[in-house]
């Protein structure tokens, strides 16, 4: 029975190494080969000559990140006595003895099982050849300057999806927040863009985000993007668990960290993460943290020189209030309001993408060029629950509360960033009343429980982020709530 590989004991530069690596169902030169439990590019195989190497594609082991030599015709690294020579800091290979290679049964978890299926359908939609990956980031990075954005990135998607050449499963805008945010945050150098040596992982993590996004919707029965005790109990075996009703309990205490009574997205994928790798213990995720505090992480995690050429224009309540008026203003002008659609819809199609909304913020509103904030504001205005039809398009009459809800996802986010967060973006009765009075939102306390009760559908007691923004925007910006006529 194959068995799985624990790589152990590499501290400083590339200690990225440190993994359990599951065996594939593929050989390389008549060898077995090992892919990282992590949902990372990194595998273990033998060169063909006299090596078994680690490195980011299964290739000639040429360019690798660490090696031990072949004993003989060893079947498996763990037989080899190393030591294993590893690549330091100062670009000079040394031995490092404290580098453990052991061999260690096979993982048949449901969700490490998940990520082994990962590579192999990668490989059917041509995503593992090196120059089918060329040719997809050219028309990725249509600009050809080395970078792309999130806006870009889900154009590619639903481009891709559209044609027919990706499977519609693929392209969902939760998982690809996620896989987008774990590949500049975690995988990547911690900026806001995919540079070219990532791309390979965030087409790995749009996969795999998007296959855990199934498995959350399939429990997720009530649709809410939320899941409760319940949903978590009868969906059990979807998640691989078998466990009495008591365990069951204390497993959903253990994901729902606030002990809210509700499971988001992000939360479960914590909760996957930590199943998968159980052996990873990083002092945080970044991926998990955004906004001012993101470079901060990722400075304690990586060092100054991660982050000493990025500039953060810090964000204070004087340079939102002063932005607002003027969006208020803009949106109660019809003839102004024209004037923007028309910057923002450049090629008079009547329709935006993401990928244009982004650009209009990056070039006319840096105050609010925040991507998640972005990324949230455009699903609220496509929606139907948002006043759009439901396609991947903002339309003309949408547009007054696209600009709306960009600004106060924007600044909501904002605050939740400098200690208004509940952790998990969502607000009890006491939450929602001190945010509103913070933003300015003047209700007497009975107005206040009237609308909290309104924007808690379910009646479980909290409002999700996006709710609230939408809410604040309503209360604020009424003159953005109605139809941008001609």
């Amino acid at each position: 029975m194959p068995t799985a590989i624990k790589i152990s004991g590499r501290s400083g530069r590339n200690q990225l190494i440190n993994d359990t690596y599951e065996p594939m169902q593929i050989t390389h030169h008549d060898r077995p080969c090992w892919v990282a439990r992590a949902v990372a590019p990194r595998y273990l195989f033998h060169s063909g000559k006299s090596r078994w190497v680690i490195s980011k594609q299964i290739d000639d082991g040429a360019r690798c990140w660490a090696y031990v030599q072949d004993s003989g015709s060893s079947q498996d690294p763990s037989s080899c006595p190393g030591p294993w020579t590893v690549c330091d800091q100062d670009n000079q290979w040394r031995e490092d003895a404290a580098v453990k290679c052991v061999s260690v049964p096979a993982d048949h978890d449901k969700f490490v099982q998940l990520r082994m299926t990962l590579d192999a359908e990668m490989r059917q939609y041509g995503l593992i050849d090196p120059k089918n990956l060329k040719e997809l980031w050219k028309r990725l990075d249509y600009n050809g300057n080395n970078v792309v954005s999130l806006a870009e990135i889900d154009k590619m998607v639903v481009e891709l999806v559209a044609g027919g050449t990706w499977p519609a499963w693929l392209n969902n805008k939760p998982a690809l927040m996620r896989a987008y945010k774990k590949t500049i945050l975690k995988d990547g150098d911690g900026d806001d863009w995919v540079e070219r040596h990532e791309f390979h992982a965030l087409l790995l993590n749009i996969f795999w985000f998007n296959k855990l996004w199934q498995v959350y919707e399939a429990v997720d029965t009530g649709h809410d993007r939320r899941m409760d005790i319940g949903e978590f109990m009868s969906g059990l075996s979807k998640m691989g668990l078998q466990l009495s009703q008591a365990e069951a309990q204390q497993e959903f205490a253990s994901i729902d960290g606030n002990h809210g009574g509700q499971v988001l997205f992000v939360e479960f994928c914590a909760y996957v993460r930590k199943r998968v790798n159980p052996d990873d213990h990083p002092n945080f995720d970044a991926d998990i943290v955004s906004g001012e505090h993101a470079t901060r992480a990722v400075r304690n995690h990586r060092g100054h020189e991660a982050t000493h050429e990025h500039v953060i224009s810090k964000k204070c309540f004087r340079d939102f209030d002063e932005l607002e008026k003027k969006i208020q203003a803009t949106l109660a002008n019809p003839r102004e309001c024209r004037k923007l659609w028309t910057v923002l819809d450049f090629n008079g199609n009547q329709i935006v993408s993401l990928a244009e909304i982004d650009k209009l913020c990056v070039e006319q509103y840096p105050l609010l060029n925040h991507k998640p904030a972005l990324m949230r504001a455009y699903k609220k205005a496509i929606s139907k629950s948002g006043g759009g039809n439901g396609d991947d398009w903002v339309q003309k009459k949408e547009f007054k509360k696209l600009m709306a809800y960009i600004f106060y996802f924007n600044k909501v986010f904002w605050l939740f960033e400098q200690g208004m967060d509940s952790t998990d973006r969502r607000l009890n009765f006491q939450d929602f009343k001190k945010c509103l009075l913070v933003i300015g939102v003047k209700l007497s306390d009975a107005d206040m429980r009237r609308d909290f009760s309104a924007c808690d559908k379910n009646g479980g007691g909290w409002v999700l982020f996006d709710e609230f923004c939408a809410f604040v925007a309503s209360k604020n910006c009424p003159q953005a709530m109605t139809d941008m006529l001609d």
